[in-house]
């Protein structure tokens, strides 16, 4: 099941690069996820109350300090990283964007091992130095 998880994440991913490159030629990047951004408070707090998780897991993290500074940095990377690629969008188009920014498994396993010392395998260092060929196919040839 976590693989039609995941391909369905591709999918909406992509939907929303494409939706956001027509948004960004009309309105600021930053109003742009202001919106999304109170939207999806507000959706995914009400589906929080209602499924019964608010409570304990706003508990969890007032009990964690640690866990209350996984939530702090997650937030904040992701704020950055919306942030870059609606610039890299902009600055040349949703596609291109897209395509490098797929690159972001290798940084999964780099920071997995750096902050949580995760196994990095050969496999998964061969696969991040062919995705970065195709990066530099993509940006050599789309300058």
């Amino acid at each position: 099941m976590w693989i039609l998880f995941a391909l369905g994440a591709s999918l909406f991913w992509g939907l929303t690069y494409v939706f956001n490159e027509q948004v960004y030629k009309k309105i600021s990047i930053f109003t742009s996820i202001g919106i999304a951004s109170l939207v999806i408070f507000i959706v995914t707090l009400l589906i929080s109350h209602f499924s019964g998780s608010l409570k304990p897991d706003l508990a969890s993290i007032a009990s964690s300090r640690q866990l209350l500074w996984y939530v702090i940095g997650g937030i904040t990377v992701f704020l950055i990283a919306e942030i870059f690629i609606a610039f890299s969008i902009t600055a040349k188009n949703a596609t291109l964007a897209g395509l490098v920014e797929i690159s972001y498994p290798i940084f999964i396993a780099l920071f997995s091992y750096l902050l949580f010392k995760s196994k990095i395998t050969a496999p998964t260092i061969i696969g991040g130095i062919i995705v970065f060929i195709g990066i530099f196919i993509i940006y050599y040839f789309n300058r």
